[in-house]
């Protein structure tokens, strides 16, 4: 018998775990070029707004060219979404915004209250910013230099807006309408805007004027230095930010005040769905607690990572929100989930809020590497020890090759997501749906292959002969597929939980090592005796274990899959509301998901069927 070294999976999965906690953000995967466009459409309808602020009051225009603008900017902003919404693969996705900004394009027309136009804006920008996974830097990245913004104002605009901004450059006159008063606190300064609202209007331009956008012609660090320096011309003491970054619309590191701030915007934003439900607006109140939901992600790693069942039902539970809601299911019934969410959003925030120690990182880091590698450790364990049983010690070295190629692409896939395709929690999960949805194909079969030999009378000879290459090609690759999967899948999240908890344990990660080395022992400790066990156990008896514990996979597979993309909105959600929510068991309370893992449940029973009673009767005769 060949040794067994299951530390040489475990800390290869670990070692690149823990080398990949830095920085991950994901989102859609939509090239830059359509991200930037995207940027470039957000920019504009908040300048929209913020013209229509100015340009109208109690439902009246009271500065004409403000009004005007506001509608310019609308109508750039529509024609714009217009020409990037075919690829969105989601049709039913970019029919809703459409629909936005029609109602936009109305609220303007009608000269509504400023603050509802702006609520609609916010909203809108929300679902841009998430679907396209784009990044908007409210404050500079990089130091400003107001040296480098006087160089690039002077070259660049001077000529119109002159060389203190009084609009009177030597080209001002050329111009109708005349170049913006840079020096006007009105435009300017720091008591009626801020410095990201001038970085907006040099971003994007204003249409019919000679100020073009300057988007692609100067970088955006650039954009910040003479968006900084034309500030001067306003304010006796321009207040220049450290670097920072800030994201509008990602998962930031959330610290107890953070979470406090999301929070409070879910408990807000379920409270104005309700609103809108009672009103008979259905689609509006689906719509904001689809909002709630993406504010819910910004902390859901975290209270998943303290407590993945608390997390996961969270998760369910804004999903079944949000499908009452569509249903026009009672009030009672959509008021009873509301609390449910509210109830358990104030534990997970509690949870979050805990002080950091090193028994609670310790515990917590030990759960996650545990929690995520068993099914894993137990699969690949089983694996192993059905083939040495078999006497197909030569295939092993295949479940081997599975494993490592499994570890490597999970963290290859993950490198990819966080730094290139840069894919946010929503679209993250959306991947993982799929990824479970194609997994499910494989482990079935596979499984039903076990089920289907297990009284095979050749394979039985092959076992007494001892002979080897029992195992034709293609269920070694069907074997070694399995493996992949079992380590691929779980690759993302435990990534993305170690992520959570070093964000969350600041400058004192102490406990995070030794819990995960811990954990890693254990996994050590359940690999040793499934081999052990699974030696001594008749073939019979651990081919019918090994197919109902890749049948349970699948089965679970499938039903969150289903779930994943019905969060993303990729499937509908029919509420079932006699079922019941086991998460471990992907068992949600939907049709969806209960349809899809029915049928799977009687493709299993018919190939139990069909092997030991119409299959042995065959044979008999």
């Amino acid at each position: 018998m060949h040794p067994i070294h299951p530390f040489k999976y475990i800390f290869l999965f670990g070692i690149l775990a823990l080398s990949l906690v830095a920085e991950p953000s994901f989102a859609e995967s939509f090239d830059q070029t359509t991200k930037d466009k995207v940027k470039k459409i957000v920019m504009m309808l908040n300048i929209a707004a913020k013209e229509f602020q100015e340009g109208v009051s109690d439902g009246k225009v009271v500065i004409d060219p403000e009004y005007k603008e506001s509608k310019i900017f609308l109508q750039q902003a529509t024609e714009r979404y217009s020409k990037t919404s075919a690829e969105i693969k989601n049709q039913e996705t970019a029919t809703r915004i459409n629909r936005h900004f029609s109602e936009l394009s109305l609220m303007i027309e009608k000269k509504v209250d400023s603050q509802k136009v702006w609520e609609k804006v916010n909203h809108l920008n929300s679902q841009l910013i998430t679907i396209f996974g784009i990044k908007i830097n409210k404050v500079p990245v990089t130091p400003i230099s107001l040296t480098n913004g006087k160089k690039i104002f002077e070259i660049n605009c001077a000529k119109c807006h002159g060389l203190t901004g009084n609009g009177d450059g030597p080209e001002a006159k050329k111009h109708n309408p005349s170049p913006a008063v840079l020096s006007d606190p009105k435009l300017t300064g720091d008591k009626n805007t801020v410095a990201y609202d001038n970085f907006e209007v040099i971003n994007v331009g204003i249409a019919n004027t000679a100020m073009k956008s300057w988007a692609g012609i100067l970088s955006e660090a650039q954009i910040w230095d003479v968006t900084y320096y034309l500030r001067t011309f306003s304010n006796t003491n321009v207040q220049l930010p450290p670097a920072n970054l800030k994201l509008v619309g990602m998962e930031e590191k959330s610290g107890s005040e953070k979470a406090d701030q999301i929070v409070n915007k879910i408990r807000e934003l379920l409270s104005k769905s309700l609103n809108k439900f009672k009103n008979g607006e259905n689609e509006e109140a689906a719509d904001i607690a689809f909002d709630a939901y993406l504010n819910y992600e910004k902390i859901e790693s975290n209270i998943i990572t303290r407590d993945k069942p608390l997390g996961l039902k969270l998760e369910s539970a804004f999903g079944r929100y949000r499908g009452a809601i569509k249903e026009a299911a009672l009030l009672e019934n959509v008021e009873k989930i509301q609390d449910e969410i509210l109830l358990d959003l104030s534990k997970g925030l509690k949870l979050v809020k805990n002080e950091v120690s090193f028994s609670g990182l310790f515990i917590q880091s030990f759960s996650i590497i545990v929690r995520e590698g068993f099914e894993t450790i137990l699969i690949i364990a089983a694996l192993i020890s059905f083939l040495r049983k078999s006497k197909n010690d030569a295939h092993v070295k295949n479940i081997h090759i599975g494993v490592i190629v499994g570890i490597l692409a999970s963290f290859l896939t993950a490198y990819a997501v966080h730094e290139v395709l840069q894919l946010n929690m929503a679209s993250q999960e959306l991947l993982e749906g799929w990824i479970m949805l194609v997994s499910v194909v494989i482990l079935f079969s596979v499984s039903y292959w076990l089920v289907s030999n297990i009284d095979n009378k050749k394979w039985q000879q092959y076992i007494n002969k001892k002979m080897h290459g029992a195992l034709s090609q293609g269920n070694t690759f069907a074997l070694s597929a399995v493996a992949f999967i079992s380590v691929y899948r779980e690759g993302f999240e435990t990534v993305l939980f170690y992520k959570a908890l070093f964000l969350y344990a600041g400058k004192t990660t102490g406990g995070i090592l030794p819990g995960f080395l811990t954990g890693c022992l254990m996994l050590a400790v359940i690999f040793y005796l499934v081999n052990y066990l699974g030696m001594r156990i008749p073939i019979k008896w651990f081919f019918g274990f090994t197919s109902v514990l890749l049948y349970y996979m699948a089965f679970t597979f499938l039903g969150r899959g289903i779930h994943e993309l019905q969060m993303g909105e990729q499937f509908s959600m029919t509420a079932a509301n006699f079922l019941p929510n086991i998460s471990w068991l992907g068992m949600y309370p939907t049709w969806e998901t209960f349809i899809g893992q029915a049928i799977l449940f009687a493709a299993f029973i018919f190939a139990l069927v069909y092997t030991f009673i119409i299959k042995a009767k065959k044979e008999v005769k």
